[in-house]
């Protein structure tokens, strides 16, 4: 939408505000110690419900899902659970006026209708699409859970093979929304068009699925899977015997999980699959991030083993005042490690606060004494695990050996295993493999990657 026709589009409907709508890009700056910090809204509506998308441009972080929207007597509530934010504010004219709340903390933010930046994704299908798309539900009946997603079928007659798309780590929304990206509405468009039913969907919690997803650990995750297996096997337009999952990043580890289980899943693809324990992974991560705040190696060494000690005392955590208490302490000392340089970026208050709030959830305290291979070696049917050389967050060489080494043991020699060549956490091709560079990266997935997957499934299919 153009500049003038919003000007003129706000002129005529403040002569009634209550019949104003809230639909598009409202933003506004966050002043956070002295630090602005831009913020963008981007509200959507269909049928009666509506549904937000959240920029924070500084960070280059774009398109985070949120968990619920509501407009209600020119009020605006957007809640994302899985971030620790709460906005609500007030339409007045042009204008919202609000609290921006993380953590606890509250700031004022006033929001104007902006332009919404084009980003340039030149892999995101348009409709109208050669196959039929239906919005679904199905029930999480032990969690008493409704979960929303989007079902895509061949337009033909028959029966097809069927993939179920397991999302990574946050509170992702049914397209793995992140960056900017779709990655999950790119897969499914893909594996749709070459003949399989895709079914993905919004994490519990977030987007129109209901639950609570700050309580929610990679083992409930693994029980919506296997809800969504069961939905599929009750829909005519399904192979029962052709059944199978893909999950990227955390949901590799998901669908071995559900696999080792479930004999009805018929394969499995890991992108960016963990093959290491949770804790490893992690200390992995922090290694790096404490390689791009340019930390000395001696002083990287120091925190690093501080880091260790911290995460392995939280298997013994009861959620006590004194374990809550010690958590604090070790984060303080943890701060003070650091050059004084890397002092003025972190603020010692803010750090604590928001390293806490992470680390104190289940999911994270559960993920750190998650043990992939445990799982691994009990998974029969065939596996596909794929990872960028680029990767920063789950590394190839260690997790994908790792992960064959889990398979040989369980004796399941029907797998194979595959490192791309300049490609990153995403698939997307890149220069650092870095996450700041997501959102800069035009390409959604590599093509290479979509078509090595959809070549694999088929072969299993035919044996």
């Amino acid at each position: 939408m153009k500049k003038k026709a919003i000007i003129l589009y706000l002129f005529l409907v403040s002569v009634s505000v209550s019949a104003q709508e809230i639909t598009g890009s409202w933003s506004g700056t966050l002043n956070v110690m002295g630090n602005k910090l831009p913020v963008v809204f981007h509200v959507s509506k269909t049928d009666s419900s509506y549904s937000t998308t959240m920029d924070s441009p500084a960070q280059n972080a774009l398109g985070l899902p949120t968990s619920k929207t509501s407009f209600v007597e020119n009020k605006l509530e957007i809640v994302a659970t899985g971030l620790g934010i709460f906005y609500q504010g007030t339409l007045e004219g042009d204008s919202i006026l609000g609290t921006f709340n993380q953590g606890g903390i509250p700031f004022p933010l006033v929001l104007k209708l902006t332009d919404k930046p084009v980003l340039n994704r030149p892999q995101e299908p348009q409709p109208p699409f050669p196959y039929k798309t239906e919005e679904v539900k199905f029930i999480h009946k032990k969690d008493s859970i409704e979960l929303a997603g989007t079902l895509s079928v061949p337009d033909s007659a028959g029966t097809f093979p069927a993939v179920i798309l397991i999302a990574g780590s946050g509170p992702h929304d049914r397209d793995e929304t992140i960056f900017g990206h779709k990655p999950f509405l790119v897969i499914a468009d893909h594996l749709t068009r070459k003949g399989f039913v895709v079914l993905r969907y919004d994490k519990r919690g977030t987007g129109r699925s209901t639950g609570y997803y700050p309580i929610a650990t990679t083992q409930d995750f693994a029980t919506d899977v296997a809800a969504a297996v069961e939905y599929l096997k009750a829909r005519e337009e399904v192979d029962k015997s052709a059944i199978g999952l893909i999950g990227h990043s955390e949901g590799g580890v998901i669908a071995p999980m559900v696999a080792s289980k479930n004999r009805d899943i018929k394969f499995i693809v890991l992108m960016a699959g963990m093959g290491e324990r949770g804790i490893e992974t992690i200390m992995e991560q922090n290694r790096m991030a404490l390689e791009l705040l340019n930390i000395e190696p001696e002083n990287s060494d120091q925190s690093l083993k501080a880091i260790r000690q911290m995460l392995e005392s939280l298997s013994e955590w009861k959620g006590t005042e004194a374990d809550r208490v010690a958590l604090r302490d070790q984060l303080s000392q943890l701060w003070e490690q650091y050059p004084i340089l890397v002092k003025m970026k972190l603020k010692k208050d803010a750090f604590i606060r928001d390293q806490f709030n992470t680390i104190a959830t289940p999911w994270y305290r559960q993920f750190l004494a998650l043990d992939p291979a445990e799982y691994l070696k009990k998974v029969k049917c065939p596996v596909l695990a794929i990872n960028g050389e680029k990767d920063t967050q789950v590394l190839a060489e260690k997790n994908l050996g790792a992960i064959k080494s889990a398979l040989d043991k369980g004796r399941n020699y029907r797998y194979e295993t595959k490192t791309y060549p300049g490609l990153n956490h995403l698939f997307q091709e890149c220069e650092t493999g870095r996450a700041d560079e997501y959102g800069k990266i035009e390409q959604t997935l590599s093509l290479d990657v979509l078509s090595d997957i959809t070549f694999w499934i088929r072969k299993q299919l035919n044996n």
